[in-house]
């Protein structure tokens, strides 16, 4: 079976190319799509750096947002495995993608996701009772594309509705820390980002009431 990483960016240019070089130089991946969402900083000039055979770059005008700009990648690739993973991290490697990944080989999890270290309290409260908001996950493609038919899947809801699918189609999930990787918040990034992390909020909290009471057997 082939593993294809997608990794969605916007306005990344701090972190986009350690990622980028973790996820080529990873032996599990056969295939690396970057999807550059309409970004505005040199983002795209950085990937456009990079030289190998495993790797694809879609370059989007404008900003679609993340669920669209991954279901187009998702489109491109004929990967039976599908490794997500967001532009923005801090200390992410080769390890943490074969965390991602091993669990899938097995026939108890059909999905994997992985949540930031943020300290022991934190760790153990996501893992146990977060919303599991985490863009680094591993799944089959067929679960993805079963999932993206949601008239919801646009704009922040790719990880919600995710999630959304897998519980209510009894798909087991499998919650794992990543140990000293950190994200970039939106705040830190662009002089705008306080104002889209408040947008971003009010909008997963708005899907994440009308998933629950979403019927996937209709």
């Amino acid at each position: 079976m082939k593993t294809a990483a997608i990794l969605p960016i916007f306005n990344e240019e701090k972190t986009v190319a350690n990622v980028l070089s973790v996820l080529l130089k990873a032996k599990q991946l056969d295939e690396v799509i970057v999807v550059n969402d309409g970004s505005t900083d040199n983002s795209l000039n950085i990937i456009k750096s990079f030289r190998s055979n495993k790797l694809k770059i879609i370059s989007l005008k404008k900003n679609l947002g993340k669920s669209s700009a991954v279901k187009i990648a998702v489109k491109k690739t004929e990967a039976d495995i599908l490794l997500f993973c967001d532009g923005d991290l801090h200390n992410f490697t080769s390890q943490h993608i074969n965390q991602l990944l091993e669990p899938l080989k097995g026939s108890k999890y059909l999905m994997t996701v992985g949540i930031r270290d943020r300290g022991i309290i934190h760790n153990a409260f996501a893992k146990r009772f977060g919303p599991l908001l985490s863009g680094e996950r591993a799944l089959p493609k067929k679960i993805f594309i079963e999932a993206s038919k949601h008239s919801l899947m646009k704009g922040y809801a790719m990880e919600l509705v995710l999630n959304n699918y897998c519980v209510k189609n009894n798909i087991p999930i499998k919650k794992m820390i990543l140990k000293r990787v950190r994200q970039t918040m939106k705040p830190y990034k662009n002089k705008n980002g306080i104002m889209l992390l408040v947008k971003e909020i009010f909008e997963l909290v708005s899907i994440f009431i009308k998933l629950k009471y979403y019927d996937w057997a209709k």
